[in-house]
């Protein structure tokens, strides 16, 4: 259960085709019409709970990019559930921090929303403390709860 995205609670489970090749499991994503997603692009923008999942049933995990115009497998976590999402490098997160969209498919901190941009919606809540402010640190899969 480690490299699973959907960690525990109810959800449904999709199938979407990439609109872009920079889908990684653990990504928040957008709808688009026809069928496909994209990652979330709007910081701290609405969204539904709707994360890129392992492909498992192909044999990937939960760092093998999805490629355009492929099917992409999609989990859509009921408030509640726990997920692995994708944290964006440079985040200090805390257990229990209020997470939004960074507005590229990764979550980030609330409190580091850009100057000039709103926050109309948080994500999830932190469900594991990650450092990621080091020189090396790189976007990180970590636990969150739904909101």
């Amino acid at each position: 259960m480690a490299n699973r995205i959907h960690s525990k609670g109810d959800a449904r489970r999709e199938e979407f085709i990439a609109a872009t090749s920079t889908i990684y499991p653990g990504m928040l994503l957008t709808q688009l019409e026809a069928g496909t997603v994209t990652p979330h692009a709007t910081e701290g923008g609405r969204s539904e709970a709707m994360f890129a999942e392992e492909d498992a049933l192909q044999g990937k995990n939960d760092s093998t990019l999805y490629t355009i115009a492929n099917p992409v497998s999609v989990l859509l976590p009921a408030k509640g559930s726990e997920v692995r999402a994708l944290i964006e490098s440079g985040q200090e997160v805390v257990i229990g921090d209020e997470l939004i969209s960074a507005g590229n498919g990764k979550l980030k901190v609330a409190g580091d929303l850009e100057s000039g941009e709103t926050l109309t919606q948080v994500i999830a809540i932190a469900a594991e403390a990650r450092d990621l402010t080091g020189s090396g640190a790189s976007d990180t899969i970590s636990r969150v709860r739904i909101v």
